[in-house]
Parts: structure tokens; sequence; C-alpha cells
């Protein structure tokens, strides 16, 4: 155990009752300050992790509870304390019941009462850290003999596997939620069900080729498998809980009341790096993938927005690929990428004009043998032939 004095960080935009707090902890602890919630943050960016959080309930910008959620999504070891005016107690209980607030303390509060408090918190955060620890030393075996027999059972969902955790950690990097391991443990755990797939089924999903219904719907039911596998595990139970959110978004299921922020995030992070698997193991380019995911109804715009600042694609203004069914297609579009069949004939190539003609090939096409959906098109790329060829 190291002898160092804990770390807290003390938020208020009145900096007269920031210095009296500061002097009243700075005999037992390191004490930073910050005037506000955005202050705040950068404090924690620049400084890393603290112990506990006191924040003042009431400021401008951000307030109390809008920072402390912050603070217990990036950093969740935290402990987080509300410091609030006795006219606030109702939102100040209303954040502990919601679970993202340890304790409040009223206006003025005493000396006494405030160390003690502070002291409940630190203890708390060495706690929350001690048990973090046993995870990295335990649980670590344990997952790794998990998915060890993912490796030996399908070398190649498990290295599908592995692109997918690659791309979660990179996503979580940019989005600011790197200290998440949860949903790092949650992408490999979504892949578990590979083991009950069969290999034909396997080799579609892999190469991003189209599924029938029946076997879609054995590709959906891969996270529930993950987390019957899982749950015996002690200290999973976020990571489940991510998994199982995870199978009802694939399923179209809407939760029947609000996941908690990890959750929410982590299922938006996980379908999105899923699917921009799939597409990219299609071969389509970066640019037309992540085009597609924002296209679709259920979109994670902010995931996304990440996604292209991990593969360094800035959005176009000019022009706006659209991922359709066949059927869909008009005449007047431009296909964007090859039009493929599930056994890598091209039927159309890249850059062709939507004509009536080529949709009557596709749909002789499309009775012999299966397309590869999405298709990739722009609108409004105009007639085959433009009326100015024949202009003097």
């Amino acid at each position: 155990m190291s002898n160092e004095r804990p770390t807290v960080l003390l938020v208020d935009d009145e900096s007269d009752i920031v210095d009296a707090l500061a002097l009243q902890l700075r005999r037992d602890h390191q004490v930073l300050t910050a005037a506000g919630g955005d202050d705040a943050l950068r404090v924690l960016a620049e400084s890393g992790p603290v112990a506990a959080v006191i924040s003042d309930l009431r400021m401008p910008g951000m307030d109390g509870v809008e920072l402390l959620r912050r603070v217990q999504l990036e950093y969740p070891d935290t402990t987080r304390v509300l410091h609030t005016a006795q006219s606030d107690l109702n939102a100040a209980i209303s954040a502990i019941n919601d679970g993202g607030v340890y304790r409040y303390l009223s206006k003025p509060v005493k000396t006494d009462e405030l160390r003690s408090t502070v002291q409940d918190a630190v203890a708390l955060h060495g706690r929350t850290t001690t048990q973090r620890n046993l995870l990295e030393t335990t649980l670590k075996s344990s997952l790794q003999a998990v998915f060890g027999c993912l490796e030996l059972a399908s070398p190649a969902a498990f290295a599908r596997a592995g692109r997918i955790r690659t791309m979660v950690a990179d996503l979580c990097v940019a989005m600011k939620l790197a200290s998440l391991w949860e949903i790092e443990v949650a992408a490999m755990a979504s892949q578990l069900g590979a083991v009950t797939i069969p290999p034909t089924v396997l080799q579609k999903m892999d190469k991003g080729l189209p599924c029938t219904e029946e076997e879609q719907a054995m590709i959906d039911a891969m996270p529930g498998v993950g987390v019957e596998l899982l749950k015996g595990i002690p200290n999973l139970e976020d990571v489940l809980e991510i998994v199982r959110g995870l199978g009802a978004a694939r399923r179209g299921e809407r939760p029947a009341k609000p996941y908690p922020p990890l959750v929410e995030a982590a299922v938006d992070v996980l379908r999105t790096a899923i699917d921009y698997e799939t597409l990219e193991s299609r071969g389509l380019e970066v640019e037309n993938a992540i085009t597609v995911l924002e296209c679709r109804e259920d979109a994670a715009m902010p995931v996304l927005s990440a996604l292209r600042d991990v593969k360094g694609i800035k959005a176009k203004t000019a022009e706006k690929v659209r991922g359709l069914r066949v059927v869909d297609l008009e005449v007047g579009m431009r296909v964007a990428e090859d039009i493929v069949a599930s056994n890598g004939l091209v039927l159309i190539g890249r850059g062709m004009v939507v004509t009536s003609l080529l949709l009557d090939r596709l749909d002789n096409y499309a009775r012999m043998i299966e397309i590869v959906e999405p298709v990739l098109a722009l609108p409004g790329a105009g007639p085959l032939i433009p009326d100015y060829w024949f202009k003097d």
C-alpha cells in the first residue's frame, strides 16, 4: 500500500467555498480544485483519476449532477459526492437513487462531517480499486480459458472476434471511454456463440455474405450463447448486461427501461463495430461502409463520428452514398460499388447509371442467384446519355 495521501477534487464556482473546503481537507488529502464542470473534466484529463470528486450542484453551464454522471462514465472507480444547499436536497436524493452519486453534503457542512464523508468516499474508492485489481489477476485467467475454447473450436470466428475487439478499443479511445474494459470483454463475449454455428454459416459471416433467415437467426442468437457461457463467472455483471443489450438490439427489441450509461454506450459501440466488420469483410471501401451504417434508422451517430475519426475519413457533403435493397434502386441512380452475387461474381460494375434495362437484368439475376445487399448507390446521377451531347 502506498503512504501517499489520496487525491480528491473539489468543484464549485464560488472560490471562497472551494478554499474553505480545501483548508479542511488538506491535512489528510491532496486537493485539486476546479471552478465548474468543464474545468473539472479538464483537471481530471490532465491529472488522471482521483479517489473522490466533491461537486456543487448549482453551477453555470454543466451542473453537478451532469458532471458526476460524466465522471461515472469516464472514471467509474472515482467516488462521487454532491455538495448542495438545503433547497436542492430533492435533486441530490434523486442523483443518489439513480446510482450516480455516493452521498450528499448539505451546505454549510461541518468540518467533522466533511472529513468523515470524504474519508468514507476514499475508502470506497480503495475497495473498488482492490476489486478491479482482483479482476485483473483472477478473472483474466477464467476469460482466457473461455476464449481459448473459441480459438480452438473456430479459428476464423476467433480472428473475427479479435478484429471486432480491436475496433471497439479504438472507438473507446476516440470517445474517451478507454477505461471501460468491460466493453472489450463484451466484444469478445458476443462472438462466443460461434461455437454453436455450422461452419458454412461461419464462412458466410466471415466473408460478409448474405444469410438465409434461419442462418441470420443463428447469428443473432450468438450474444445469448455468450451470456450462458459466462454467467457463472463472478464480477461480470456489467459485461453480461452489455451482451444482453446487444442481443436485444440485434433482435430489434427496445429495453423496458433505459440502460445505464455504460451499457447504452457499450451496445452502440459493439453493434457499430460488428456491422462495420461485416461490411468491411464484403470488401466495401471504408467511406462506403461507414455511409451505409449512417443511413440506417438505428444508426449510432456519435459512434460513427468516432469511427470516421479512427479511419481518418471526413464526411462527404457533395454526394451521399445510400445503402439500398436491389428492389429499391431507381432509374437515374449511379452504382457506387460493384453489385455482386453471393458467390463473388460481379453482376453490375461500379459507376454504372441505373436504367430500366439494368433493373430488369438484376431482377433476372435475383431469380437465379442471391445478390449481396445492401447495394450502394448515389442518387440523381442523371440520364445515361445527356441531352447536350446532341446540341450544337
